[in-house]
């Protein structure tokens, strides 16, 4: 089943094996999976001291008061441009998996993986193999956006360009719509419609 899976860039740590040895005869694993799982490749937690993502953040250059602000769902409603100009820290696309995630794949290839519940939104889990019917994502997930306005869903790589210049996505569906308004009414071809991630924020409610 192992051919099936993208090869790791690096070999496999003895951790790891020890880990498989103890689940060899197991099934209906379930993972819970937080931070820890993706820091390997990169992307840093939110309250490590010193080199957590809230004590390494330039809350200011960003124009955010607090680095908290970062997942607000207020402050990214009234502005989203300073999540925009940090989102490709850790948007899908960007960053490669770490063998840990590879693991979680090879356990669903072996039929032995009954969920994965991620407090991860990178969509890590995805990319290296796991599907999307064995994920639960505790705090929504950063390969879909939906828009603002008329709550269209988009896969990740759809706005991926304009989240790698650092610039706010705007709904198509939305935003010719929005500048005949404006020119009728004001004579401006300006636009609002906005992409938001698929996850859940700070001040929004999980379902």
């Amino acid at each position: 089943m192992t051919d099936k899976l993208p090869q790791p860039p690096y070999p496999l740590p003895d951790g790891i094996k020890s880990v498989a040895n103890l689940l060899r005869d197991r099934k209906n694993i379930v993972v819970l999976a937080g931070a820890g799982l993706s820091v390997s490749c990169g992307i840093p937690d939110f309250r490590s001291r010193d080199t957590g993502l809230y004590s390494t953040l330039d809350a200011t250059a960003l124009g955010l008061s607090t680095p908290e602000d970062l997942f607000d769902y207020e402050t990214f409603v009234e502005d989203p441009s300073p999540f925009y100009k940090f989102a490709k820290v850790l948007y899908p696309g960007t960053v490669e998996p770490s063998y840990s995630h590879y693991f979680l794949s090879l356990l669903e290839q072996n039929g032995v993986l009954r969920r994965v519940y991620t407090q991860n939104i990178d969509g890590l889990e995805e990319l290296a193999g796991v599907t999307g019917e064995k994920l639960v994502y505790a705090h929504g997930s950063l390969t879909v956006a939906k828009c603002l306005t008329c709550h269209a869903k988009l896969n990740s790589r759809d706005i991926l360009s304009d989240v790698m210049k650092g610039k706010v996505p705007r709904c198509a569906r939305v935003v010719p719509k929005v500048i005949l308004k404006k020119a009728r009414k004001k004579g401006k071809s300006s636009a609002s419609a906005r992409q938001t991630r698929n996850e859940y924020m700070f001040g929004k409610n999980a379902p």
